[in-house]
């Protein structure tokens, strides 16, 4: 993890209308990142090949923190 920031706020929620989550990470340096996270209802799968970025820029412990919210908002949404 870089020690010049770190994720000050972030959310993850459903995109009404779309089969995808969306994530904003707002960092203690001002930068924001923003993801559109598809994924399939007949699988409940998701696809978000930038999650090894969040380990880079924020670490694993955050990495694993939303891969956990991520499950759980798409398993909900699926009804799985």
């Amino acid at each position: 993890m870089d020690e010049n920031y770190y994720p000050e706020t972030y959310h993850i929620k459903r995109v009404e209308g779309a089969d995808q989550v969306e994530l904003v990470i707002n960092s203690t340096d001002g930068n924001i990142w923003e993801y559109g996270i598809p994924f399939s209802r007949e699988t409940g799968r998701y696809a978000f090949e930038e999650i090894t970025v969040l380990e880079l820029d924020f670490g694993m412990e955050f990495r694993e923190k939303v891969e956990d919210e991520l499950d759980a908002l798409v398993k909900k949404i699926c009804d799985f």
